[in-house]
């Protein structure tokens, strides 16, 4: 099993956190990092969900918006109001969009959750509480106590031990909504080639999805099913995955990194570095120095 460096994964966090974030940040962390609370207000965002090691519980303190989530374990789609709660298992590759919002977020290592939902079928229990916004008053009274109680002791205590324990448990209650299975259609060869069209007129642009799904005459739902499953990729995937090659190209160029990175369409270096790392396993500069 891949061993994971928690001190730099809650470095990575604070550095997505700080980037987004419109108010100053409380940010709680057990001794190793593999345990954080985090309390912040974050601008609204659309496109890629950043995967993250940690199994994820966020709940919304403040504002409302409608918030999209969606993967190959299943779809979000409602409204994100004060007190909604939403649960991203470690690793989980999604897309969509999230409001502007004060959230209250747990982060912890799977193994912790594995652990204690040992004699339940461990993460996989909770599979069923990813597919929608859940409002349940028992979670969010006791995350709000594991707060006030993170900004007393830290998260080291019996109580916010307990308090996960009691959450996790919580969770695994939540059953999975029954609805037909729909048949996915491919994109015809025209529509596959008028999408890629646009997302290579787009490289260095932004672009979302629903444009896609505009210029098709589709919702953004469909869009993304049929892209899939003609491609492999969802839409925002697959521009990435075509961002990557076109940075490929230019590292073998005297052009500098960022402005490699403002030319596949990122303002921020630091984001280009972590998108070209997931796609070929090291930073850009790497890369360049191997192809010398």
């Amino acid at each position: 099993m891949k061993h994971t460096n928690w001190a730099a994964e809650r470095n990575q966090f604070e550095h997505r956190m700080s980037a987004r974030e419109v108010e100053p940040s409380e940010l709680f962390s057990n001794r190793d990092g593999s345990t954080l609370l985090a309390v912040s207000t974050l601008d609204a965002m659309e496109g890629e969900f950043e995967a993250s090691p940690y199994l994820i519980l966020a709940m919304s303190l403040g504002r409302a918006g409608r918030f999209l989530r969606s993967g190959d374990w299943g779809k979000i789609d409602g409204v994100f109001s004060p007190g909604s709660i939403a649960l991203a298992l470690p690793g989980a590759k999604a897309e969509g969009y999230q409001p502007k919002a004060r959230l209250l977020g747990i982060l912890m290592n799977p193994k912790v959750a594995q652990t204690i939902l040992a004699d339940n079928g461990g993460l996989n229990a909770l599979q069923p509480a990813t597919t929608s916004l859940l409002n349940d008053d028992l979670i969010e009274s006791v995350m709000i106590a594991l707060w006030r109680d993170a900004d007393a002791h830290g998260l080291s205590s019996a109580f916010f031990d307990h308090g996960l324990e009691l959450i996790l448990r919580k969770l695994t209650s939540f059953d999975q909504p029954k609805s037909p299975a729909r048949p996915v259609r491919s994109l015809s060869q025209q529509q596959l080639q008028k999408a890629l069209e646009l997302i290579e007129s787009r490289i260095g642009q932004d672009l979302r999805v629903d444009e896609i799904a505009s210029a098709l005459g589709q919702d953004v739902r469909s869009v993304t099913r049929a892209f899939r499953a003609t491609t492999g990729y969802a839409p925002f995937e697959y521009l990435t995955f075509r961002r990557m090659e076109r940075a490929k190209e230019l590292l073998n160029t005297k052009a500098t990194i960022m402005s490699i990175a403002l030319d596949v369409g990122y303002a921020n270096p630091a984001k280009f570095a972590a998108a070209f790392r997931r796609f070929h396993s090291c930073p850009p500069s790497e890369w360049r120095k191997q192809q010398r």
